[in-house]
C-alpha cells in the first residue's frame, strides 16, 4: 500500500507555516477565550465599558462614549478611547447634585448624548423631576469641552437650572426620555424622544435652537406593533413581546440616506433578550414614518438583534439563545470613513428575566444596499477586523475581478451583506460551494501588502464548512487547510452556527499580492457568506 499525504512535504517551503508565517486565530481557542492581536482585530466580549444606552461623540479621532451609568445612575460617566482597546473612564462629567436644580435627589440620569454646536458642547439627557409632577423629564446641559464638567444652561431665554428645558405639559404631559438630535442638510434641527400614554412611543419636534423646541411641530411618529403612526392595527406583534410590562418603542436615532429619513429605534423592553434595533422610513424628518412590513416576514423592519415571538413553543429561532441578549439602544458613528453602530448587550448572553442585568458597550459595521437602505452586520460575537483608520489595513475587495468554478452567487463574495439570525430567509445571499472541488479567484486593482483574511461561514447548520483546502496568494504564499473553530462557533445540540462566525487568519510574514485563489473540496458542498482581505 502506498500512503500519499494530502499536505505538502515539510521539506519544501512552498507554503506558509502556521505560527511562524501566519496565525489561524480561532485555533487559539482554549475552551474559554481566544487570544488575538487587538491592534488589528476586535471582539464584542462585553467586558470593557459598562455603559447601557451608549452614545459615541467623535472629535479629532477620539471617541467619547457616554451612557446610563451602572456604576452610579445619578451621574453621567464617559469612557474615552482612540483605538477601541484602551478605555479611559471619566466619572461624573455631569452630576446634578452639584447644582440643586430641578432634578430630584436620586435623579437616575438616563441615556445622555453629546453634540457640539457653535463651539459649545450640549449633553441631552433625562432625569426624575422633583419640581414638577415627579416624573421623568428631558433637558440639556452645556460645557466648553466634551468631558465637561457640564452645567445647567441659564440665559435670557431659558432657566435650565430650575426647569427641565424640554417639558410641555399640554403636548407631552407624561414621562420623557431618550432624546436624540438630528440636523438636516438645510440646517434645520430636530429632536426625537420617547413619551408615554397607553404605551411607550416615539415623538419628534423641530427645534428653534439646541435648547428650545418648537412644540407646535410635535408629532407622534412610532408606536409599538403598528406599521406607522397613522394606523392602530397591530401587524408587528413581535414588537409587543409580553413580559407583563408596558409595550415599547424607544431609543430613537436618525440617519439620512439617499434623501430618505431612517428613524431607527429599539423595540421591547431593555430588560428582555428580545430588545432589538429596528427602523422606519419617511420622505421627511417628521414623517409619516413607515416600518417595512411584508406578510409572513414579521421581522422585515429589524436591523439587528435576537428575534422572538410571544409563543415560546413556536419561537422559530430559540436556538440562538446564548449568542446574544438585549442588543439595543444604539447610535451610529463614523470611525474614519466607516460607519459603525454602537449598542449595549446583556453581559449574560443567556439572560431571560423581567429584570435588568449588566449591560456593556459593543459596536459593529453598518452598510447600505443599492437603494440606500441601511443594514447592520451584527450583533457579532466573533473576531472582526478593526476599522482602517485604527488598524492601518482596509478590506481590499472593492475594485476587484472575481471569478470561480463550481460556485453559485459568486457576486455575493464582497457585497458586505451577511445572512444571520434574523434574515435567514435570504439564503440566496450566501455563496454556494458545489460538491467536490471549487474555487474563488479574486484579482485586486493593485499589489497590496496582505495582513489578514476573513472568510465568513454559512449561517445555516446544514451548509457551514469546517475547512478551506487552500488560500493561495502566489509565490509560495499559500495557507493550507485552515480550520473552522466548531468548538467556539457551533452548537450541535441546537443545530446552531453563530451568526457572523468566520475563519480568521492573520499574516505574520510580510508579502505583497495582486490576487488570491481560495480553494474548497467538499464532499457534500456548502456555503460561505463573505470574504474580507485586509491589505494596504
Amino acid at each position: 500500500m502506498i500512503l500519499v499525504s494530502c499536505k505538502p512535504q515539510e521539506t519544501k517551503k512552498d507554503y506558509l507555516i502556521e505560527n511562524e508565517d501566519y496565525l489561524d486565530l480561532t485555533s487559539q481557542y482554549n475552551g474559554e477565550s481566544i487570544d488575538y492581536n487587538n491592534s488589528l482585530w476586535y471582539m464584542n466580549e462585553l467586558k470593557d465599558v459598562p455603559l447601557p444606552d451608549p452614545h459615541v461623540y467623535v472629535e479629532d479621532n477620539t471617541y467619547y462614549i457616554v451612557g446610563t451609568s451602572d456604576r452610579n445612575v445619578n451621574v453621567v460617566d464617559c469612557y474615552v478611547t482612540t483605538n477601541f482597546v484602551d478605555y479611559v473612564p471619566y466619572y461624573a462629567i455631569y452630576d446634578p447634585a452639584l447644582y440643586n436644580g430641578w432634578e430630584c435627589n436620586n435623579p437616575e440620569v438616563y441615556a445622555p448624548e453629546i453634540y457640539c454646536f457653535d463651539g459649545m458642547y450640549y449633553m441631552y439627557y433625562s432625569a426624575m423631576d422633583s419640581v414638577g409632577k415627579g416624573t421623568r423629564r428631558c433637558s440639556v446641559v452645556v460645557a466648553d469641552n466634551p468631558l465637561g464638567p457640564y452645567e445647567p444652561l441659564v440665559n435670557d431665554e431659558v432657566d435650565g437650572l430650575n426647569n427641565p428645558l424640554f417639558q410641555d405639559d399640554e403636548v407631552c404631559p407624561q414621562r420623557c426620555l431618550d432624546t436624540t438630535i438630528f440636523v438636516d442638510d438645510d440646517g434645520k434641527m430636530y429632536m426625537y424622544f420617547v413619551t408615554r400614554d397607553t404605551d411607550q412611543h416615539i415623538a419628534g419636534v423641530e427645534m428653534f435652537n439646541p435648547y428650545q423646541a418648537d412644540w407646535s411641530t410635535y408629532k407622534v411618529l412610532l408606536r409599538p406593533g403598528t406599521v406607522d403612526s397613522e394606523s392602530e392595527e397591530i401587524l408587528l406583534e413581535w414588537e409587543l413581546y409580553r413580559d407583563d410590562k408596558i409595550q415599547i418603542n424607544e431609543a430613537p436615532f436618525m440617519i439620512k440616506s439617499n434623501g430618505k429619513y431612517y428613524l431607527t429605534y429599539s423595540a421591547n423592553g431593555a430588560w428582555n433578550k428580545h430588545y432589538n434595533v429596528c427602523y422606519a422610513v419617511s420622505e421627511s424628518p417628521l414623517g409619516n414614518f413607515v416600518k417595512p412590513y411584508e406578510e409572513g416576514k414579521i421581522w422585515k423592519n429589524l436591523l439587528m438583534g435576537f428575534p422572538g415571538t410571544n409563543d415560546e413553543e413556536a419561537l422559530i429561532y430559540k436556538q440562538w439563545s446564548g449568542f446574544a441578549s438585549g442588543t439595543g439602544h444604539h447610535c451610529f458613528f463614523y470611525v474614519g470613513d466607516e460607519l459603525m453602530v454602537a449598542y449595549h448587550g446583556h453581559q449574560n448572553r443567556n439572560w431571560n428575566s423581567k429584570y435588568y442585568t449588566e449591560r456593556f458597550f459593543a459596536f459593529d459595521y453598518v452598510y447600505f444596499d443599492e437603494n440606500g437602505v441601511p443594514f447592520i452586520n451584527g450583533p457579532t460575537y466573533s473576531i472582526i477586523n478593526l476599522p482602517e483608520s485604527i488598524s492601518g489595513y482596509k478590506n481590499i475587495l472593492n475594485d476587484v475581478i472575481i471569478t470561480g468554478s463550481n460556485i453559485q452567487n459568486i457576486q455575493n463574495v464582497n457585497d458586505n451583506y451577511i445572512v444571520d439570525c434574523y434574515n435567514l430567509d435570504t439564503k440566496d445571499n450566501e455563496v454556494i460551494l458545489g460538491k467536490g472541488e471549487s474555487y474563488i479567484e479574486i484579482e485586486f486593482d493593485d499589489f497590496y501588502e496582505i495582513k489578514g483574511i476573513l472568510v465568513y461561514n454559512s449561517a445555516y447548520y446544514d451548509s457551514y464548512i469546517v475547512e478551506i483546502e487552500y488560500i493561495d496568494f502566489g509565490n509560495g504564499n499559500i495557507i493550507y487547510y485552515p480550520q473552522f473553530c466548531e468548538d467556539f462557533y457551533v452548537n450541535d445540540e441546537t443545530e446552531f452556527v453563530r451568526p457572523l462566525s468566520c475563519f480568521n487568519l492573520e499574516i505574520l510574514k510580510t508579502f505583497e499580492a495582486e490576487k488570491v485563489k481560495i480553494g474548497f473540496n467538499l464532499e457534500s458542498g456548502g456555503a460561505i457568506n463573505e470574504i474580507v482581505i485586509l491589505g494596504k
